[in-house]
């Protein structure tokens, strides 16, 4: 299948070698940067903090801020230039969603979780796929779900889905769905997954979010496909835990390496931004207090002019660099990953990726020892029902409780019984060189001998 854009035909799957996409969308602010961005996101800190207990009882943020984030370009900032996105670098991209969190962390989940996918749109998906997807508009948001709850069967027209996606963060305001689906057999009988794109007209977004302990404004709804049809080039036959690097178009489509990367440790980076962002809200209720309430002790000054509250309050600061630190590293190292094996400098592994899901699962820890020494110093006052930092505690704990946290020691075995295997066999290899090497020299001093 061929796809013409402007005076440029390239071919739309992945196999056939696509050519360079020229732009086809305008970017509503050209010359927009990180730093915009960020400042635009701070700009709205009082917005969104005034707002978080409607977006609680709403479940999502509402249509105001999601306005909003379209007029500042929000959903655009991982989108490829030529569908009128600005491509920043992925810590950049983190450096809004923290400053966003930072004002809601359900609207920072909501908004990072709906927004980052377009990664897996620009890398994957073949580019007649991408130009329907971005519409006439650019706008693109899309909840991706890793559980295959959706099955997949062939239809004339391309692929039938049913089932249900849970927990679609993203899904109030989505333009699309994305998940894994349980592919047909093959011809030995196993199970086969797929991933696969969905149209907003695809699927029913469920009311069945806002019961948690915390994050009950993040738009986590599940996403019900009934007798759903999508053409063939929007179901990828692959596991979507493990992207084969071979068939992205990304770079070939867009020349970004940015396109080209395994995904599976920036998605878990996401939810170190968002933490990160929430310890900075509490961080600052808790200078509030400081500056506000005195301590149990004598001298009974300020908490801010006592030098334990001095000592907790430098603590987490630290400790907040130290994860914001982690996150900007593993974010970097992912660019320098993709970049090097564009370069055919060297290969990004499965285990590469399964590092940077680990170095953002140690950033968490340094999170969560922030917000324990706040809450542990803060008083009991603070976690009033209601109160700002009881919400934050609670959105927190919650975050916590994501399958990505949950599964920090089962990545640590993989990466490590990985890393060994690899040493072993470069100490079997380096000992077969030794070996080979000393024969070589026994068998020259043996014939000299012989002379």
């Amino acid at each position: 299948m061929m796809t013409a854009v402007g005076d440029m035909t390239y071919a739309s799957h992945p196999t056939d070698s696509p050519r360079p996409l020229g732009p086809v969308l305008a970017q509503p602010e050209p010359g927009l940067t990180a730093e915009d961005f960020v400042r635009r996101a701070r700009a709205m800190r009082d917005h969104l903090r005034s707002e978080q207990e409607a977006t609680e009882n709403r479940t999502y943020y509402s249509q105001e801020t999601h306005e909003a984030f379209q007029q500042a370009g929000f959903y655009r900032m991982l989108q490829p230039k030529a569908f009128g996105g600005y491509e920043l670098r992925m810590s950049e991209y983190f450096r809004v969603i923290t400053e966003v969190a930072r004002g809601c962390p359900s609207t920072g989940w909501c908004l990072c979780l709906g927004s980052a996918h377009v990664l897996n749109l620009a890398s994957l998906f073949d580019p007649d796929v991408q130009i329907e997807a971005m519409g006439e508009d650019g706008h693109f948001i899309a909840p991706f779900q890793l559980m295959p709850s959706v099955r997949a069967i062939p239809h004339e027209d391309g692929w039938e889905l049913n089932g249900t996606w849970g927990y679609c963060s993203g899904a109030p305001y989505s333009t699309h769905a994305e998940g894994a689906v349980l592919l047909p057999p093959g011809e030995d009988g196993a199970p086969r997954l797929g991933r696969a794109l969905v149209p907003r007209s695809g699927y029913t977004v469920l009311d069945d979010w806002g019961n948690t302990l915390g994050l009950r404004g993040s738009g986590s709804h599940s996403i019900r496909l009934e007798n759903t049809v999508v053409p063939h080039h929007y179901v990828l036959q692959h596991d979507p835990n493990d992207v084969p690097l071979d068939r992205t178009v990304g770079m070939a489509v867009h020349g970004n390496p940015m396109y080209t990367g395994r995904t599976r440790g920036l998605f878990f980076a996401e939810i170190l931004a968002i933490a990160i962002g929430t310890a900075r809200a509490m961080l600052d209720e808790y200078q509030l207090a400081l500056l506000e309430k005195k301590p149990l002790w004598n001298p009974r000054a300020l908490r801010a002019e006592d030098a334990h509250y001095q000592r907790w309050y430098g603590e987490t600061n630290s400790l907040l660099d130290a994860a914001d630190a982690v996150l900007h590293g593993l974010a970097e190292r992912y660019h320098s990953l993709c970049e090097h094996a564009v370069r055919g400098e060297g290969e990004f592994s499965a285990n590469d990726d399964g590092r940077l899901a680990n170095l953002s699962q140690e950033g968490l820890r340094y999170a969560t020892e922030a917000m324990d020494l706040m809450l542990r110093t803060g008083g009991s006052s603070a976690l009033r029902r209601g109160s700002r930092t009881e919400r934050y505690w609670r959105d927190f704990s919650t975050l916590r409780s994501h399958a990505v946290p949950l599964i920090r020691d089962y990545g640590a075995q993989l990466f490590g019984a990985a890393e060994l295997e690899a040493a072993q066999r470069a100490r079997n290899l380096a000992g077969s060189e030794t070996t080979a090497k000393n024969d070589d020299t026994t068998d020259d001093t043996t014939n000299a001998g012989a002379r």
